[in-house]
C-alpha cells in the first residue's frame, strides 16, 4: 500500500495487491458523497442501515455519518474489510480527512485493537468485520443500502461473484438498494438474476455511469 492524495484534498491509497487505487483520483470524498451517500438515498432518512463491502479507509462511513447528522438522524453501519490497513497507516491517512472528526477518532481507537469490533458515538453505531463477505454473518433483510465497494471486477473478480452478490441481497430489505461504480454487463446480469431492478445512472468523477440496483422481492 502507498498513500495517494485525491484532487478534492481527501486521502486514498494504492493497493499493490490489486494494482488499483482505493478511490478515483478526482476525489475520495466526492465519490463517498455523490455515489454512495446520495445515490443510495440514505441522506434523506432519519435512520439508515448500511452494509459496506470493502470498508477501506472508512471514508464512505464517515461521509454517511455526516449526512445523517445533518438531519439529526442515526446511522447503523456494518463494514466488511478482509485486508485492513495497519493502524498507523490508517491514522496517518485519516489525519487529513475532515469528515466527522469525532467518529473518525472512535474508528481509529477501535482499529488499533486489530480485531472485529462494535463501537458507537453521536449518531452512529459501527460494526466492523475484518473478513471477506463469504465468511461474514450478516443480518437478513436488514439494510436499507449496500455500498458495494471492493476493488473492480477486473482486479478482484471473486468479490463480484454471483454467490457473494446473493449474500448481500439477503442482507437487504425488500426495496433496499445496492450502489456501486461497477456497471459491467456480467455484474448487471447477475443482479437481475437475483431479483434486482438494475439501472445505470449518470456518474461523475470521469466515470460516465454508476450502478443502482433495487431489491424488488
Amino acid at each position: 500500500m502507498r498513500p495517494l492524495w485525491t484532487e478534492d484534498g481527501s486521502p486514498s491509497a494504492y493497493s499493490e495487491t490489486f494494482r488499483e487505487g482505493y478511490h478515483p483520483l478526482e476525489g475520495a470524498r466526492r465519490q463517498a458523497e455523490e455515489l454512495f451517500v446520495r445515490l443510495s438515498g440514505i441522506e434523506k432518512r432519519r435512520e439508515a442501515r448500511v452494509v459496506e463491502v470493502g470498508f477501506g479507509l472508512g471514508i464512505n462511513f464517515l461521509a454517511s455519518v455526516e449526512a445523517l447528522r445533518r438531519r439529526g438522524g442515526t446511522l447503523f453501519f456494518i463494514g466488511l474489510e478482509p485486508r485492513p490497513l495497519p493502524a498507523r497507516a490508517l491514522d496517518e491517512l485519516l489525519l487529513f480527512c475532515r469528515l466527522a472528526p469525532e467518529a473518525r477518532a472512535v474508528l481509529l481507537s477501535a482499529w488499533e485493537r486489530g480485531r472485529d469490533f462494535v463501537v458507537a458515538g453521536e449518531g452512529f453505531v459501527l460494526k466492523l468485520l475484518f473478513s471477506p463477505i463469504e465468511a461474514a454473518q450478516l443480518p437478513q433483510a436488514w439494510a436499507d443500502a449496500v455500498y458495494y465497494d471492493p476493488f473492480s471486477p477486473r482486479a478482484n473478480p471473486e468479490a463480484w461473484s454471483p454467490e457473494n452478490l446473493a449474500r448481500v441481497r439477503r442482507a437487504l430489505r425488500p426495496g433496499g438498494v445496492l450502489v456501486s461504480y461497477a456497471v459491467a454487463g456480467r455484474v448487471r446480469r447477475a443482479l437481475e438474476a437475483l431479483g434486482f431492478s438494475v439501472e445505470k445512472v449518470p456518474g461523475t468523477l470521469k466515470k460516465r455511469e454508476w450502478l443502482r440496483a433495487r431489491r424488488i422481492s
